[in-house]
C-alpha cells in the first residue's frame, strides 16, 4: 500500500497528532502477530475520506507503546482491544478496561498471539 508510513514506536503519538491537527480522522487500528514481533498499524482518513494515511511501527512483545487515547479518545477501544487479542502493552490508556472490553474473566488470555507454530493438515485422501 502506497500510503504506509513506517514509524518508530515512539513517534506513535507525535505523528498521529500530527495527521489530527491537519483535520485527518482517526478510522481504525489493526494488530498482526509476526512471530518476534507485533505489527501495529493506525489508519487515517482525510478530505472527506478520499485520502487514507497509515502509521505502521514494529513493536518486540515485551516491549511498551504509548496510546493514542489521549491525543484522541476514538483510538480508546481498539487499543484496548489490541492489549487483550495480542497482548499488546499499551500504557497511559485514557480509559484501561483491564482485559475484559471484550474477554470475559475465564477467557482465554491474548487469544490472537501466536503462542506455537500451526502445520498444515490435510484430509485422508489429499495430497
Amino acid at each position: 500500500m502506497e500510503n504506509i508510513r513506517e514509524i518508530n514506536k515512539e513517534d506513535i503519538v507525535s505523528e498521529g497528532k500530527k495527521l489530527l491537527d491537519a483535520g485527518a480522522k482517526f478510522v481504525t487500528a489493526v494488530c498482526s502477530d509476526l512471530k518476534e514481533k507485533l505489527e501495529v498499524t493506525y489508519l487515517f482518513s482525510a478530505n472527506r475520506g478520499t485520502e487514507l494515511t497509515c502509521l505502521r511501527y514494529k513493536i518486540g512483545k515485551d516491549e511498551e507503546v504509548a496510546s493514542l487515547s489521549g491525543t484522541t479518545l476514538a483510538t480508546v477501544l481498539i487499543e484496548n482491544e489490541m492489549k487483550e487479542l495480542f497482548g499488546l502493552k499499551v500504557k497511559d490508556l485514557a480509559i484501561d478496561y483491564g482485559g475484559h472490553l471484550l474477554l470475559a474473566q475465564d477467557s482465554p488470555v491474548t487469544p490472537l498471539l501466536k503462542t506455537h507454530l500451526v502445520t498444515s493438515m490435510t484430509s485422508k485422501g489429499e495430497n
